[in-house]
């Protein structure tokens, strides 16, 4: 069932859904798929800025107003998903939440009027990566070798030109581009046995992937052209640049070009999801992959080393205080202020550390960007 994003909250509106539409469909006894694609339509192209969250349980797509989506998602997606929650995020935003059951999102395909999420089971074989030579399409500058069982005299290493061709014993140029290696070795073998050759048996292996890349950049250890090799996820490209870095912070960014456009989406992956296995997705030509910096909050006034710390994760203010070093004798305990960045609710706490030492106030998580202040107390 297709329905308008608008239409939907101002449904919810009528019918006072605070929280946002649930959008799930009934429970039954449908047959669970092992693959699945979620549609999502742009209101115009120059809306098809989007953001991709990644989440261990769910996937949070933040869309302009007005894109179409179906709406029963457990039953669009073969039961990968478990159900979903649309929610106004801004005056030309909404969120759509979509509920993980036995699913993953595996990749994202981007149209110049849509994108389409590509789920997979948890439980498919072929989430690892599988063959990566039977998902890789051939393009210029890769280098192949070529081989005819018993006729080890039409063995060659060719290149694929920039015209997409290479030259082949008998048959001359052949055009090599948008084929998998599987699938070039049949027409190959067509070709060879048309008028040359009986039954040939050819085989192709690619020997140097270089048509298809990705940049890394960011806090990794080597940040560089990294080659694809047909499914290449997520983490084999972050391997491949050596790893992350000491400063690598929590969230990494794969900006994606839309098809035929010049306008690029982006898929924001959490550190803490990726490295437990749950948003490891595939990359495509052209993506840049940055890993962002550490976080850092600063401390100033009676703390005994004022200066910047690397906000990692769990950092508290206890913690943070602890690595400057700790309060001077004249530091106020019950008036610690955090300001928080711009665009924050709210600017500034105060917390009584008094307290917080006691077990009485929780110990306040940092994330970046705050400013710890701690007065001098007065008698």
């Amino acid at each position: 069932m297709i329905k308008q994003i608008g239409r939907l909250i101002v449904m919810a509106a009528l019918l006072g859904a605070g929280s946002g539409l649930q959008a799930q469909a009934p429970a039954g006894d449908d047959e669970i798929g092992t693959s699945a694609n979620i549609r999502i339509e742009f209101p115009d192209p120059g809306s098809a800025a989007v953001t991709v969250v990644p989440g261990d349980n769910s996937v949070l797509v933040r869309l302009p107003r007005g894109s179409i989506f179906p709406l029963e998602f457990a039953s669009a997606s073969n039961g990968l998903l478990r159900g979903g929650e649309v929610r106004p995020a801004g005056d030309d935003r909404v969120e759509l939440q979509l509920d993980l059951a036995l699913g993953l999102l595996d990749r994202i395909e981007y149209e110049p009027d849509a994108m389409v999420l590509v789920f997979t089971s948890r439980f498919e074989s072929g989430r690892a990566g599988g063959d990566s030579e039977e998902q890789y399409m051939l393009g210029p500058d890769d280098k192949l070798l070529i081989t005819v069982q018993n006729h080890p005299e039409l063995t060659s290493h060719p290149t694929i030109t920039p015209e997409g061709t290479i030259n082949i014993p008998l048959l001359g140029d052949v055009s090599a581009t948008g084929y998998t290696p599987s699938r070039f070795a049949k027409r190959l073998s067509e070709l060879l046995g048309r008028s040359y050759l009986v039954d040939p048996q050819v085989d192709v292996e690619v020997e140097e992937y270089r048509s298809q890349w990705v940049m890394v950049t960011g806090e990794v250890q080597l940040p560089q052209r990294i080659f694809l090799h047909g499914g290449t996820r997520l983490k084999e490209a972050i391997s491949e640049a050596g790893g992350f870095g000491d400063l690598a912070g929590e969230t990494i960014t794969i900006s994606r070009r839309v098809a035929e456009t010049a306008e690029y989406a982006s898929i924001t992956v959490s550190r803490v999801d990726f490295e437990v296995g749950g948003a490891d997705p595939i990359l495509q030509h052209g993506d840049i992959v940055e890993v962002t910096r550490a976080a850092y909050c600063y401390l100033q006034g009676e703390v005994r080393n004022p200066g910047r710390i690397v906000v990692e994760r769990g950092t508290t203010l206890l913690r943070a205080i602890a690595l400057v070093g700790g309060l001077t004798e004249w530091a106020d305990r019950k008036q610690i202020r955090i300001l928080y960045e711009p665009g924050n609710d709210p600017r500034e706490r105060i917390y009584n550390l008094k307290r917080i030492q006691a077990g009485r106030d929780e110990d306040p998580q940092l994330t970046g960007g705050e400013v710890v202040v701690v007065k001098r107390r007065f008698f």
